[in-house]
């Protein structure tokens, strides 16, 4: 007879590792009672607001306690191994979920993101089913990686993101103000010698962190080092898939510009459409991500 006190940890255990995926599962869900209460009148609306929102952001923070929970151990079992794999992706559920709308609609996939997303995290649950005590193998990185990772990414702050950010920040005095800053800037990092290094960069960015990424899940992690890795994930999607957005998307695909009505979903806002809803957490913890990981 197995003891009811181990029997009830093991179930803990499996409701923990279990919420994350769960949580990704309903994020698109809470991104339409957020559409919801965008779309109504009065006292109601703003209250609605506020509830929808809290329950959104609620999604990454239950994320981020069982990433905390199952990054204690040193030494982690395979299982536990998965379930942080798991849950770093769930935490990048925005750029994840936004990405994958994106390509699903230029493929012509009506409602593709939808079904991906019932698809996969079912099947996340079930992976994580199974059991394995086994330790998991410890992977590192080159030891030069992180350094020159880290000076990338200096020269990408400074020579871009502040800038982009700067741009961003002038919407809140006008459109107009806005468009006309970033025509000034386009002047620098669209030059035809600085736009490719600035991709390159960025890619690099991408494929470093990954590798970076990869040996950290192996290792125990404190608070500061959840954060690290957390933000490292939401990253990894979020990089890739503006620049999708950009570059392929608005540039290639739709031929449009990409000013200040494509970040903003246009004269209806990102609460006036279903689909551009997504927007709103995607960029706020794309931001937050950006500057926590820095």
């Amino acid at each position: 007879m197995t003891d009811p006190s181990i029997r009830d940890e093991v179930r803990t255990r499996r409701a923990i590792v279990r919420a994350a995926p769960i949580a990704a599962l309903l994020y698109p869900l809470l991104l339409a009672v957020l559409f919801r209460a965008g779309q109504m009148t009065g006292a109601i609306r703003e209250v609605a607001l506020i509830v929808s929102l809290a329950l959104l952001f609620s999604v990454p923070v239950i994320v981020f306690a069982v990433i905390r929970r199952t990054g204690a151990s040193g030494n982690p079992s395979i299982t536990t191994h998965r379930a942080r794999i798991v849950a770093h992706l769930a935490f990048a559920a925005p750029p994840l979920f936004t990405f994958i709308g994106v390509l699903t609609y230029m493929a012509g996939l009506s409602n593709g993101d939808y079904w991906a997303w019932i698809i996969v995290w079912p099947l996340a649950i079930i992976w994580l089913m199974r059991e394995d005590a086994s330790p998991v193998v410890s992977r590192s990185a080159p030891k030069w990686l992180a350094p020159v990772h880290g000076t990338v990414a200096i020269t990408l702050i400074a020579g871009f993101v502040l800038l982009h950010f700067f741009n961003h920040l002038t919407g809140l005095w006008s459109a107009e103000t806005h468009i006309a800053v970033m025509k000034i800037l386009r002047g620098w990092y669209r030059n035809g010698f600085v736009e490719p290094v600035l991709v390159a960069l960025m890619l690099f960015m991408v494929g470093s962190g990954l590798v970076l990424l990869r040996a950290r899940l192996a290792r125990a992690s404190d608070f500061f080092g959840t954060l690290q890795t957390v933000t490292a994930a939401y990253l990894l999607f979020f990089i890739p898939g503006h620049m999708n957005s950009v570059f392929v998307y608005q540039r290639w695909f739709a031929g449009k510009d990409t000013d200040f009505w494509f970040a903003s979903g246009g004269t209806a806002g990102l609460l006036g459409d279903g689909w551009s809803v997504r927007l709103i957490p995607h960029y706020l913890l794309g931001v937050w991500a950006l500057t926590t990981h820095a």
